[in-house]
């Protein structure tokens, strides 16, 4: 099989029967084809971590993190559910979506990794048991709340555990129509790992900056999406679904807002998952697909914006069939 390309330019889900539901790939001959989403997963830990159970933990109110975050309740992980545990799990679900192909690359996204080395990937590796083929299992994974302050509510009240994974291969229609990424160390401040910049403790946890990142965020997010559109030949009203950073609903609402997206277009389930930095896109995307919202051809933007700053975003048309 030729090499597919991924553009023009340039968060478990219930398994399903994959043989009648896999996207049917590019067998030849002609160039090749672009990259699609053949295989979809998630999988979240069992805790829950409840608005009503951060009360107990800091100074905050279930009605005050509900207006500033739109989130109610988040997941954290147990003893021993690691991000490569969770990883491997949800890579498994959408593997089985995707009909258990072997696998010749294996990307893994998380700032919770088990160990500083091997990577994460190395041990979903391990775990996975997998070979080589010409697929790719991206695989994103986080505990961000061994990353979180419990005291500090301005962080604590955001933050949520889980993992998400989709297998990318060739198809001969449909797929990644264009990519863009970028970002400016200018804003590193914004968002990082280590002691408060005040001095007011010795102690390394997650800091945010918030009104910063919250600008930065809206204003990458929407330039993300207008431009994502113009590079797949598409207007913002022929898109079907924007899957954007689950960072939280006033966020998500405000960049929809000034796009002019309207919100039943928008892929959200930060109210029960939180924000789980790298793995929130697909864990929204496996619970959107095994619910049935997507349909084969509808066109889809996925936009991203997180630490460094960096952001990131796709337009893809979707290959695979709802789960039945």
């Amino acid at each position: 099989m030729a090499p597919f390309r991924f553009c023009h330019s340039m968060h478990s889900a219930p398994s399903s029967s994959p043989a009648a539901r896999v996207a049917a790939p590019w067998d030849g001959p002609g160039p090749a084809p672009a990259a699609a989403v053949l295989g979809i997963g998630a999988h979240v830990p069992e805790g829950v971590l409840s608005n009503a159970d951060l009360e107990a933990m800091v100074a905050t109110s279930d009605s005050w993190i509900l207006e500033r975050t739109g989130i109610r309740e988040r997941r954290r992980a147990g003893s021993g559910e690691t991000a490569s545990v969770m990883a491997t799990a949800a890579a498994r679900t959408a593997l089985a979506r995707a009909g258990n192909p072997t696998v010749d690359l294996i990307l893994v996204a998380t700032v919770t990794p088990d160990t500083l080395f091997p990577s994460t990937s190395c041990l979903v590796q391990r775990r996975l048991g997998l070979g080589r083929a010409r697929t790719v299992l991206l695989v994103a994974s986080e505990a961000m709340t061994t990353l979180v302050d419990f005291s500090d509510r301005s962080t604590a009240v955001l933050f949520g555990d889980g993992a998400g994974a989709v297998v990318v291969g060739g198809v001969a229609s449909g797929g990644i129509r264009a990519s863009r990424w970028g970002a400016d160390g200018a804003e590193a401040d914004l968002i990082y790992y280590g002691a408060p910049a005040d001095g007011s403790s010795t102690e390394d946890h997650l800091q945010m900056a918030g009104k910063g990142t919250f600008r930065s965020a809206v204003e990458r997010l929407t330039a993300l999406a207008v431009d994502l559109c113009a590079d797949a030949g598409w207007s913002l009203d022929q898109v079907d679904h924007v899957v954007p950073h689950q960072a939280n609903l006033r966020i998500v609402e405000a960049a929809a807002k000034r796009a002019g997206v309207p919100m039943e277009k928008v892929v959200f389930n930060g109210d029960r998952m939180g924000n789980t930095s790298a793995a929130s896109i697909p864990l929204a995307l496996a619970e959107a697909d095994a619910a049935g919202r997507f349909r084969p051809g509808d066109r889809m933007l996925w936009v991203a914006f997180g630490a460094g700053a960096t952001w990131g975003g796709v337009a893809l048309e979707w290959a695979m069939d709802a789960p039945g």
